[in-house]
């Protein structure tokens, strides 16, 4: 009998922990088709002729067609429109870590009165919306002849910023241990020998990952390329993607798609290859704050 019950009772759990593989593996697997969904719905379209999508803009193509990117990219001119938002997502990734690097050593390892009230105020940058912003960017751009430049656009892009790498680096900085910097300081090193040949070196994971979030930002960004800038030349692809919407080609569907795809390659690489940093260098800055 009391064999019969402990079988009972194994068969239960087992049933059990099957119904919750089961259960988990079904929200998982719909999980990923909500999120996937859409990105391979637009990819498929990228490659599928104008009369297949109107067909049955869920089938599978009849045939692939590259066409699409060709004239995205020759015809309607990507080319520069790429170019501008690497310039920006470069250039302006690099000023913001830069600008960042000395407030956020300040903040980590030195003892500066009223810091806790001084990395609040830094960090109420990263609570105001780009509308609450704009139209005093665009007064002080204009004042100094800056609008409508690429200049100008990366200026605002460090500045907006910088903020947050000061939050990823001073969350970085607080992790190295302090036993290194105490020696270089018996030896006689300065506070800028200290920042300059040890932090700096051993902060080069964070300034990874600071760069590469940062980068992304910006190239997703749209309202600033919108409002500050005037010139197609100057435009970054998100703000260069309005000719696929206009109505020139409101009954072609496979143009904007090829677009998007095109816009994103870049940062899906970028994110790829730095993947492994941005998680080691986001765990490290939140073991000490």
């Amino acid at each position: 009998m009391s064999d019969a019950i402990f079988n009972f009772a194994d068969s239960r759990r087992a049933l059990l922990g099957f119904t919750g593989r089961l259960v988990g593996f079904t929200l998982l697997a719909t999980l990923m088709l909500i999120w996937l969904g859409p990105v391979l719905l637009v990819v498929l379209t990228s490659v599928k002729s104008n009369n297949d999508f109107l067909a049955g803009p869920f089938a599978l193509p009849s045939h692939l067609t590259f066409e699409p990117y060709l004239k995205v990219w020759f015809a309607l001119g990507f080319g520069p429109l790429m170019a501008n938002s690497f310039l920006y997502a470069t250039a302006g990734s690099a000023l913001a870590v830069i600008l960042a690097l000395v407030p956020a050593f300040t903040l980590s390892r030195l003892d500066v009165p009223g810091k806790k009230l001084i990395f609040g105020i830094i960090l109420t940058g990263l609570m105001l919306p780009q509308q609450t912003v704009i139209i005093p960017l665009y007064d002080t751009l204009r004042s100094l002849n800056l609008l409508d430049t690429r200049l100008g656009l990366i200026v605002v892009h460090a500045a907006y910023g910088m903020p947050a790498q000061i939050l990823i680096l001073r969350g970085f900085m607080t992790t190295i241990p302090r036993d290194i910097e105490k020696a270089a300081y018996l030896e006689g090193a300065s506070d800028f020998q200290v920042f300059w040949r040890i932090i700096l070196p051993l902060s080069v994971p964070g300034i990874l990952v600071g760069f590469t979030l940062n980068f992304i930002a910006i190239w997703k960004e749209f309202v600033f390329g919108l409002v500050l800038l005037n010139s197609e030349a100057n435009f970054p692809v998100t703000v260069g993607m309005l000719k696929l919407n206009s109505d020139r080609y409101m009954s072609v569907f496979n143009l904007p798609a090829a677009g998007l795809v095109i816009s994103q390659i870049p940062i899906v690489i970028l994110f790829i290859l730095t993947y492994r940093k941005i998680s080691e260098g986001n765990f490290a800055g939140a073991t000490k704050g």
